[in-house]
Parts: structure tokens; C-alpha cells; sequence
């Protein structure tokens, strides 16, 4: 477990030494992308459920593809996907 994300479901760092995490809110759960061992991300996607975000942690290759799968909607970007479905955004 990250000592900087107490709550994290799911942790990893990577390679590169960044770091994944999943983490439950209040209205949804968020996958984030930053240095390892940091109070701060890089990028984060929000997911309607944990189960989706968990799979989406689970799959993702960050060094292969540059986003999660599934998400409904990035805050530094301000993009959105109806249901996790890209050809909505």
C-alpha cells in the first residue's frame, strides 16, 4: 500500500517509477498516474464503479497505451465519455 494514498484499493509503480493507484470518493473512484512516493498525480480518470476502475488498473500498460480504458470523464483535460465509451466523448 502507498503511504501517500492510505485509501488506494490498488497500488503499483512502474518501471519508470511512476505510480498507479485506485481510489474510492465519494461519488466515484480514480485511477491516478504520478511520481512514485508523491502527495500529487499527474493524470487522473474518474470510473462509475471500483470494479471498473480495478479493471482498468488491472489492464493498463501506460508504457503502450496513453489512458485507461473505461473511464466517463479526465479533469486536467476536461474530456468525458458517456458510459466509458470513446466514441461518445
Amino acid at each position: 500500500m502507498n503511504h501517500n494514498v492510505p485509501d488506494a484499493l490498488r497500488y503499483r509503480v512502474l518501471p519508470d517509477g511512476r505510480e498507479l493507484c485506485v481510489i474510492v470518493r465519494m461519488f466515484n473512484t480514480i485511477l491516478t498516474i504520478g511520481p512514485a512516493g508523491e502527495r500529487w498525480f499527474d493524470d487522473q480518470w474518474w470510473f462509475e464503479t471500483p470494479e471498473a476502475a480495478v479493471a482498468a488498473f488491472e489492464a493498463w500498460d501506460p508504457t503502450v497505451h496513453p489512458e485507461p480504458a473505461g473511464w466517463f470523464r479526465n479533469p486536467r483535460t476536461g474530456r468525458r465519455r458517456p458510459g466509458g465509451d470513446p466514441g461518445k466523448e
